[in-house]
């Protein structure tokens, strides 16, 4: 081995030299050899892109099914996606698609104009029970399709000969005594064994969609939306409906036997009358949208129930103040604090029954419903509410001989709308989210904790998780609300106490008030709307033949002798 040279006492000139020396000799060496150094691990075994398994539709059988589910309307665009129509928001069907897509659960028939990512229901048998536009929700809304199921598919025939020549095998020899003991198989239970749709689906929809049940067997020729056979809706209210204004201000012209009404309270007793005019089969032309792609010529439905009622009250809510005298339905005549009517009967303050504001309800059912129809039907009980219109107003615009086209007038918001049931006959059998169908070997199976409607990914902690944070709001806005119209006074020890430090100041606000009147729809705020000009004094839109032939004229289209009887069949419930 050569001795190692000593470079201490080397000058700095022959330093250079043998370094200079050495790197040639390097370079050289990795010329002939390569890099001296050893790859690292890392580098010799270059990483495995891991191949996405791609999943067969073949390999599983399907079945046709119902889901019932519910849905909160304000985020969303309605329940039906059009294409090539983008929308500001997402539509209920988008959600569905995607979460039935992600979970391998619809197998639809691919379509060259369309890309995987695109909402595509060829081939699934699909259809919807009502349409509901955009910021309705639904309680009962249905949908039927074919789906995924775990059901074992049938062998295939070489599947079946090679069974049979196993079997033909055993034959030739006795069986052991083990093989005589071996049970036999387990036949398919088609609620036990099956997928938990409901479970899976809610875990992968927005908190505000959730499914409520499933149909393992509806008819063979079921149609979610040709099957209907009634549909229930509910339109929701506050009273008043909105915020009163205080004082002579607030106090509307006419009188009833408990004194003069003031504004923002509804006249529920004239709603109920007018509400109860609906019920039986009536001709709804002027109390709907006229769609003339469709042609409709047959306008008339049958509403079996339509009435005005009280939501029963969880709790209390903030809005207190709406239980002072200056903000209370009615105004004693006198103006005096007085708290008896003309009648002599006792006036007890509203804090004895239920504080306001106070959530009611316009319910309705019927076979069937036009386009807009229950919006419109809301839209004139609140002006006979509001004292513009007397309850007389439904005879007259349901009397088509004598008001043969629809007067100009806006409907109702669309936000309070709940589709609540759906009805079909033969009734269909509903297996509910956290009912016991059998051992729980299922919820096992797909990995699932909890019975689908309790506990963690629950359907009701979810749902909670969204009421809580409405619920919060709702406080903080209504303590918010009553702190700045209290303002400093203090009416905790009589509020039937009234101020008059504020007459001189409402008399003047009387002589100088306002000709815009306020009109409430529905909707947060009352629309100031100018002079209130009657309904059957407005302009009248085109009758109903005229919008169906221009519509066809429009469209180079031949006008058809009789396409009423076939259009009046088709009943989308769409409000």
């Amino acid at each position: 081995m050569d001795q190692q040279p000593d470079y201490s006492g080397w000058s700095s000139e022959k330093l250079v030299e043998r370094v200079t020396v050495l790197e040639r000799q390097l370079r050289e060496q990795m010329l002939r050899y390569g890099p001296l150094s050893k790859p690292s691990s890392a580098e010799s075994k270059p990483k495995k892109l891991k191949s996405t398994r791609q999943f067969d539709p073949c390999r599983y059988s399907t079945r046709f099914i119902a889901l019932k589910f519910a849905y909160l309307g304000r985020k969303y665009n309605g329940l039906e996606h059009h294409a090539n129509n983008p929308t500001p928001y997402p539509t209920i069907e988008e959600e569905l698609w995607k979460a039935l897509s992600k979970a391998k659960l619809i197998f639809p028939t691919p379509r060259s104009s369309l890309d995987d990512e695109k909402l595509n229901w060829e081939g699934c048998e699909y259809s919807k029970c009502g349409r509901t536009d955009k910021g309705v929700s639904a309680f009962g809304q249905v949908i039927s399709l074919r789906i995924r199921s775990n059901r074992p598919l049938p062998m295939s025939k070489s599947d079946e000969a090679h069974n049979n020549a196993e079997d033909q095998r055993d034959t030739e020899h006795e069986l052991s005594e083990d093989e005589q003991a071996s049970p036999a198989v387990t036949p398919f239970n088609p609620i036990k064994d099956e997928i938990t749709y409901p479970q899976i689906l809610n875990r992968l929809l927005p908190p505000e969609i959730r499914i409520l049940a499933w149909c393992p067997s509806p008819p063979t020729d079921f149609s979610a939306r040709f099957s209907c056979t009634e549909r229930s809706y509910t339109y929701l209210f506050t009273q008043p409906a909105y915020t009163p204004t205080p004082g002579l201000t607030g106090i509307l012209p006419a009188r009833t036997l408990r004194g003069q009404r003031r504004e923002g309270w509804l006249d529920i007793a004239a709603m109920k009358e007018a509400a109860k005019k609906f019920e039986g089969p009536h001709d709804f032309r002027n109390f709907c949208k006229v769609d003339p792609s469709k042609q409709i010529e047959n306008f008339q439905r049958l509403i079996t129930f339509s009435d005005i009622t009280r939501v029963r009250p969880t709790d209390t809510g903030p809005a207190g103040y709406l239980d002072l005298s200056d903000f209370r339905e009615n105004h004693p005549p006198d103006m005096d604090g007085m708290t008896a009517d003309p009648l002599g009967n006792s006036y007890p303050p509203s804090s004895q029954t239920q504080p306001p504001p106070v959530i009611h309800a316009f319910e309705v059912r019927g076979s069937g419903f036009l386009w807009h129809q229950v919006r419109h039907m809301v839209a004139i009980l609140f002006l006979i509410g509001q004292g513009l219109e007397k309850p007389s107003l439904i005879d007259d615009l349901l009397d088509i001989e004598k008001t043969p086209q629809k007067p100009v007038y806006d409907m109702a918001d669309a936000a309070p709308l709940v589709l609540k049931d759906c009805k079909f006959e033969p009734e269909l059998q509903w297996i509910h989210i956290g009912e016991n169908t059998g051992d729980g070997s299922d919820v096992a199976r797909n990995g699932l904790k909890g019975d689908g409607k309790h506990g963690i990914g629950g359907a009701v902690d979810e749902l909670w998780r969204v009421w809580r944070g409405h619920k919060i709001d709702e406080t903080l806005a209504g303590s918010l609300l009553g702190l700045v119209a209290r303002g400093d006074r203090d009416d905790s020890t009589n509020p039937n106490q009234v101020d008059h430090s504020r007459s001189e100041a409402d008399s003047k606000a009387v002589s100088a008030r306002s000709n815009s009147q306020r009109v409430f729809l529905g909707g947060d705020l009352p629309r100031h709307v100018g002079k209130y000009i009657p309904v059957l004094a407005r302009p009248r839109m085109e009758t109903v033949e005229v919008v169906n032939a221009k519509y066809l004229k429009r469209k180079g289209l031949d006008l058809p002798e009789r396409n009423g009887e076939k259009a009046a069949a088709v009943d989308d419930g769409c409000l």
